[in-house]
């Protein structure tokens, strides 16, 4: 059970509505971590900025950026950002075999390409807290520098994000189930 509910608009003081509705207007609605978050207003319109902004202006394919949000959520073992994520993945036409690689731990093997770096570069930084020589290279190369940077934003908020999730244990929405296999984790 989650430690913290849902903070609903009426709940919040009338100057604070701005904060809510910001985050409201940015998803389509104000669930999960922001739902939490909003015990504290101005901290969650400030990571729901930064989400914005790495999640909706990062100038990189809907399927890359989930990809991303998937295996930092896989790293961090986080099944409700995993969970909905995945389904964005999906959405945004990452297969059902690169969820499943992902989820059960064995990406980047059996990828390939695009898909296959920005995963490796993800797991190395969550796994080792450091990147290697040759996959910053090969990430630097491809992107350049500022958009690596703002794909290392996006790792960091979702790590962020997942940590909210986690500590607050928040609940997986009704009607969906954990896809991130509990053994070998």
């Amino acid at each position: 059970m989650a430690r913290l509910g849902n903070v609903s608009r009426e709940e919040l003081k009338p100057e604070e509505h701005q904060y809510y509705d910001s985050i409201a207007d940015s998803r389509g609605s104000v669930r999960g971590p922001y739902g939490v978050l909003l015990h504290s207003p101005d901290l969650a319109a400030r990571v729901a900025h930064t989400g914005a902004f790495v999640r909706f202006n990062l100038d990189l394919p809907e399927s890359l950026k989930e990809t991303i949000i998937i295996t930092t959520a896989r790293e961090i073992k986080n099944q409700y950002e995993f969970s909905a994520h995945a389904r964005l993945a999906r959405q945004a036409g990452v297969s059902d075999e690169t969820v499943a690689a992902i989820a059960n731990g064995t990406a980047p093997y059996g990828l390939e390409g695009e898909t296959a770096l920005l995963v490796t570069y993800t797991k190395e930084l969550l796994q080792y807290r450091k990147i290697s020589d040759a996959t910053y290279k090969a990430v630097v190369d491809k992107y350049g520098v500022s958009k690596t940077l703002e794909i290392t934003a996006l790792i960091g908020h979702y790590l962020l994000v997942g940590q909210i999730l986690a500590a607050f244990e928040v609940d997986l929405p009704d009607g969906v189930g954990p896809e991130i296999p509990v053994t070998g984790q």
